[in-house]
């Protein structure tokens, strides 16, 4: 077996630099006060208590996709990750393409349970009603809704262009 030997340098390397990178915007951090890290957690939709270290560690995680942020800012709703609606929006946007069929819930619920996206079980735990089907309204409701409805079956939404559910599902995909 032949290895490149120059890659895994290249690859030490850029991971050296975002150490670096990170250590220096940390220390920049660290020199704002409080209620600035708290300022720059809200506008990154970010939990905006705890302590300072609590708060430059979130203000160091990669930021959320701009979708969400947006949709976060005027009070649209945003599925949180790890949630059974964030499992459901995932798993159609991982078995849609144009053109195709929208699918039942049965087939839905099968598929946000094979992601592992959920920490909650999608079928629930029998312990009480809950399962992960109960915030599907959250999902089709809205302005604009992240789920169409037809005939009792499903499919994410693609208008309008950059806030529909197609869009809020990939978002979701990526910080998944």
């Amino acid at each position: 077996q032949v290895t490149d030997d120059n890659s895994d340098d290249a690859f030490v390397e850029s991971n050296a630099v975002d150490d670096d990178e990170r250590r220096e915007k940390e220390i920049e951090l660290k020199k704002l006060p409080v209620a600035k890290l708290k300022e720059m957690c809200r506008d990154r939709d970010e939990k905006a208590s705890g302590s300072k270290t609590d708060l430059i560690a979130r203000l160091l995680e990669r930021r959320k996709p701009e979708i969400l942020i947006t949709r976060a800012r005027q009070k649209q709703y945003v599925p949180k990750l790890p949630s059974c609606n964030a499992a459901i929006l995932i798993a159609i946007l991982l078995h849609d393409e144009e053109g195709t069929k929208m699918m039942k819930k049965e087939t839905i619920m099968n598929l946000a349970e094979e992601t592992g996206i959920s920490r909650d079980p999608m079928f629930g735990n029998g312990k009480s009603w809950y399962d992960g089907w109960s915030g599907i309204k959250d999902l089709t409701g809205g302005d604009p809704p992240l789920i169409s409805v037809v005939k009792k079956k499903y499919a994410l939404t693609r208008r309008p262009a950059g806030s529909a559910g197609l869009d809020v599902a990939r978002a979701l995909h990526i910080m998944a």
